[in-house]
């Protein structure tokens, strides 16, 4: 079967079992969590390892799991180690985000910036976002410094070049036309 198919299988069975019981937000911040330990190279070979065994990996995800996760949280990890389906945290980790954002109304906004921007232009960012989209903004910043200037805006579908380079590019294909 298809990775992600899986993966959003997972997902939407935790989510549907967290809404049901009004868990959302903790599951959600126990697939932040998951997410985080995901981007370590020891967890990841952990996950994906072929030679340690289930009863291992098992003993492993309770001392990372247990104490710092929701139970239902925890039963998922748990169960996806019991089905060898592991691998596939991290795919499921994401899917349950999305999942929960959108049920919550939250957009996921990125932010490509030659530099880090200011507590204060986060803000006015977010909140001309939230205003003119009626949606709570999620922003990530990402410092480019390649871009020299200006800025890249992605909002789920919607795309805005404003970096310099964009701006550049712009200009000297109109100066070819010419």
């Amino acid at each position: 079967m298809n990775e992600s198919k899986i993966a959003v299988r997972y997902a939407k069975a935790i989510f549907l079992s967290a809404k049901e019981q009004g868990l959302i937000k903790e599951v959600r911040e126990d697939m932040l969590f998951v997410l985080v330990l995901s981007e370590m190279d020891d967890f990841r070979e952990l996950i994906e390892s072929p030679v340690i065994p289930g009863s291992k990996k098992r003993q492993i995800m309770t001392v990372l799991f247990k104490e710092n996760t929701s139970d239902a949280g925890f039963s998922l990890i748990t169960l996806t180690v019991k089905n060898n389906r592991e691998a596939f945290l991290p795919g499921i980790a994401r899917s349950y985000v999305d999942m929960a954002d959108k049920h919550e109304g939250v957009t996921k906004v990125t932010l490509r910036t030659p530099v880090a921007i200011s507590k204060n232009n986060r803000d006015t960012v977010t909140g001309i976002i939230e205003r003119d989209l009626d949606t709570k903004a999620d922003l990530k910043e990402i410092v480019d410094p390649e871009l020299a200037g200006g800025y890249i805006l992605k909002v789920e579908d919607m795309y805005v070049d404003a970096s310099l380079k964009s701006q550049l590019r712009k200009i000297r294909k109109q100066l070819i036309k010419e």
